[in-house]
């Protein structure tokens, strides 16, 4: 969690993605970053489902006070340095925008039919069109074509199928924006005109 002047980012990671959401406070604070446990954030989710009132965050040097309603909740803070999460957000040139529901159904039915151990599913795109692709050890094989307006080099690049379907079910933006880099390179998705949502999955070998 960083609190940077009158905005407060949330960046989360597991080394095999990373998301990144940011919202607008009321007024300017002094920069501060912590490391929330996930346990914490797991129990911090659950609570806020039933509440729509303003959360008061107290940080401490080892700790951070979190109030709302008339929930008090304390946890200590991990104690070590976040990864450097702006040079991990990349910037492509190559995108593609899609309308999100689409997208998502379409990485669905491919889901269905890649292996179950290892989700992935191969994204080779070419010109004006996104061929996904999943099979699994039954050597059944899944294939999804969808037109586009991409112009960009040809690119076959695989991805873990479930770790793009949590970056889709996360927003509800009806358009979302996937962006690449080279055939070794993460994948970047986005809202169009929306800075505050980002989310980077990073590429496997199919």
């Amino acid at each position: 969690m960083v609190v940077d002047g009158f905005y407060l980012k949330l960046i989360a990671t597991d080394g095999h993605r990373l998301a990144f959401t940011s919202s607008k406070l009321d007024k300017e604070y002094p920069k501060r970053e912590i490391i929330l446990p996930r346990k914490t954030i797991n129990e911090l989710v659950k609570l806020l489902a039933d509440t729509e009132d303003k959360i008061i965050f107290d940080l401490a040097e080892n700790q951070v006070k979190i109030t709302f309603s008339d929930v008090i909740l304390t946890s200590k803070v991990i104690d070590g340095k976040f990864p450097d999460y702006e040079r991990v957000i990349p910037k492509y040139v190559n995108h593609i925008t899609f309308d999100r529901f689409t997208i998502l159904q379409a990485l669905q039915r491919a889901a269905i039919l890649s292996n179950e151990k290892f989700r992935g599913v191969r994204f080779v795109l070419t010109e004006k069109n996104l061929r996904i692709i999943s099979s699994n050890s039954e050597q059944e094989e899944a294939q999804e074509d969808m037109e586009t307006d991409y112009h960009g080099v040809a690119l076959d690049i695989g991805f873990n199928v479930n770790y793009l379907m949590d970056g889709l079910n996360n927003t509800s933006a009806q358009n979302i924006t996937f962006s690449f880099g080279d055939p070794n390179s993460s994948i970047l998705i986005t809202v169009p005109g929306n800075e505050e949502f980002k989310y980077v999955v990073m590429p496997m070998r199919i």
